[in-house]
């Protein structure tokens, strides 16, 4: 269906099969944390959450652009707005800003921290739930997408995959010239 809903595989992504909202939602923006499961949903953008790993799901209201959740604590979650990045205590039910943080557009949450790329490709991570942030480096160009492990950041930029391995300020570019972006 046009709407894919909550797909899983268990195969390394060899095979999917539906788990929830087939038909009826499609996810551009999803985050886990134990059995609690956030998605802001592309068609309307609300913001769905399941407590029990997809199975049953309750809308919360208007979802932020992205949306990460701490995984040591699926009630801390951290969204972006183009106001600036927002954080809830209660799983994605409310929402504040975080005063003085940069606008961040999107959102990648690792066990020892929550990194964030503005629009215009500066990277900057945070070790406290999103309270105060440090510049972490840039990107050529603006970013689509990011994702990142305790060793490594990726982040898709234009046509380019950047890459962030030593800890360090310097991203450099590990994929280039991708068809398509």
């Amino acid at each position: 269906p046009a709407d894919l809903g909550l797909l899983e595989s268990q195969d390394q992504g060899e095979s999917w099969t539906d788990v929830s909202l087939a038909g009826q939602v499609d996810f551009h923006r999803l985050t886990a944390s134990q059995d609690t499961v956030l998605g802001v949903n592309s068609g309307d953008g609300l913001l769905w959450r399941s407590v029990d790993a997809g199975t049953s799901w309750d809308t919360l209201g208007p979802g932020p652009f992205d949306v990460a959740l701490n995984p040591q604590n699926p009630r801390r979650a951290v969204g972006t707005t183009q106001d600036g990045p927002i954080a809830s205590t209660n799983g994605g039910r409310d929402w504040a800003p975080i005063p003085g943080a940069p606008v961040i557009a999107l959102l990648a949450w690792t066990s020892d921290r929550l990194w964030g790329v503005t629009p215009d490709g500066a990277v900057h991570s945070s070790v406290d739930n999103g309270e105060t942030w440090r510049r972490a480096g840039t990107v050529a160009g603006s970013a689509t997408a990011v994702a990142a492990n305790p060793k490594r950041v990726v982040i898709l930029a234009g046509d380019t995959i950047w890459e962030r391995l030593d800890q360090g300020a310097t991203f450099a570019p590990r994929v280039t010239d991708l068809p398509g972006h």
